[in-house]
Formats: structure tokens, C-alpha cells, sequence
């Protein structure tokens, strides 16, 4: 093999590794943003052994990464026949009890890893009461919302409708 042979296949090497590199670096800054999840249960809040109990909805809202975010707001998602139906389809905000001192506040700066959870107290008004709804969901400082599972918003709606029942 002679020089120039070896020259040539070094410069095609370096261009190689050159256009992977740039290819990841654009991947890293412009399409890999940070991923939240948005989980959605009823708790029980225990104060004190001789006290009433007291029931919320809890939603809980967790940075899984790569890099810092900001949540923004809560969004309710119309059912999906609702969607197809109506175009388009009409969301709704839900507004946490920012006044109860065990939620946290929006928005939220969030680090990798770090999560905030949002309280909701039992009513007539609560979101969950709405059969419209199928999924709660929390928008990011990109503009991109991040949605529940749809059984699990399904499962605290039930779980909350048989608990406003037994009262």
C-alpha cells in the first residue's frame, strides 16, 4: 500500500468520525430534550394518630433528564372520540390548590432526577368528577406537554369516585 493509499484512508477516517460527531452534537442540543413524567394517584395525607384523615388527588411530576426543565402548567386532554369529533379539540387547565402548604408551585425549575407534586382537594369541581377527560398532562419550557397514562388517570378516577361515594 503506498502513502498516498494510507494518507487517503486516514483523511476518509477523520471525516468519518468528524460527521458522527456533529451528527450527535446536533442530536444533543436540538432533538434530545428533557423527558417528564406526569403520575397521577389518590393519597391519603395522616397527620396525627388521633386526627381525620385527609384525601387528595396527587399529581407528581418527575425531570427523567437529559438536562434541567421548567413545568409549566397543568393541562387536561379531551377523550379521544372528543378529539376526532371536534377540530380543534378543546383542552382544559387544571389549577392545583397552590394555597395548601403540601403542594408545590408552578412553574417548577426541575434538575435530572428532581420531582414536584401538585395536590388537588376532594370537590364537587375536581377534575376527575368531568367523564370528558382522559389524561393529565404538564407542559415543559419547550412547549411540549408530557401526558399520564391514560389507565392510570382511568384508575384515580375510579379510586376517587369510590371514595366520594363511601363519604
Amino acid at each position: 500500500m503506498s502513502i498516498a493509499a494510507i494518507a487517503l484512508a486516514i483523511s476518509f477516517a477523520s471525516l468519518v468520525l468528524a460527521a458522527v460527531s456533529l451528527g450527535w452534537n446536533i442530536y444533543r442540543d436540538i432533538v434530545l430534550k428533557p423527558k417528564l413524567r406526569v403520575a397521577i394517584r389518590v393519597a391519603k395525607v395522616i397527620r396525627e394518630p388521633h386526627s381525620s384523615n385527609l384525601d387528595r388527588v396527587l399529581v407528581t411530576i418527575t425531570n427523567f433528564g437529559p438536562g434541567k426543565t421548567r413545568a409549566e402548567i397543568l393541562i387536561l386532554r379531551p377523550r379521544y372520540w372528543r378529539r376526532l369529533l371536534r377540530k380543534p379539540p378543546r383542552y382544559a387547565v387544571a389549577i392545583y390548590d397552590y394555597q395548601d402548604p403540601l403542594s408545590g408551585r408552578l412553574p417548577a425549575a426541575l434538575e435530572v432526577g428532581d420531582k414536584v407534586d401538585l395536590t388537588f382537594r376532594f370537590g364537587l369541581d375536581l377534575f376527575l368528577t368531568d367523564d370528558r377527560f382522559s389524561q393529565i398532562g404538564i407542559s415543559d419550557a419547550f412547549g411540549r406537554t408530557h401526558w399520564c397514562h391514560r389507565s392510570e388517570y382511568l384508575w384515580a378516577r375510579r379510586e376517587y369516585q369510590d371514595l366520594t361515594r363511601s363519604r
